[in-house]
């Protein structure tokens, strides 16, 4: 790591070439959190008026609540995906040694 930063700070040719890159990573990182952040809020305010709509409740804790119930079944199915991949990968590691 230090000759890496050595070499950074002995070239400014080198230096720029990762301040550039080093912007481009940023800018991309801040494009995409942009777009989170903006199809977070349009399902917010989807729900707010669904709900308003409908006549349910639009309180904070029920939000967390389905939120929270969202997140939930997510992680279940994500942890079953990932079991049955698991178990597909050794299942045809099985076959490979075998054959």
């Amino acid at each position: 790591m230090d000759q890496f930063s050595d070499l950074l700070a002995s070239d400014p040719i080198y230096m720029a070439i990762a301040v550039v890159l080093a912007v481009i990573i940023l800018l991309g990182v801040v494009k995409k959190l942009i777009k989170l952040v903006l199809v977070v809020s349009a399902i917010l305010v989807l729900w707010i008026a669904y709900t308003t709509w409908t006549g349910g409740d639009t309180s904070i804790k029920s939000l967390t609540d389905e939120l929270q119930s969202g997140v939930d079944a997510v992680k279940n199915k994500a942890s079953e995906v990932g079991e049955k991949a698991k178990e597909n990968a050794v299942k045809k590691i099985d076959e490979k040694m075998r054959n």
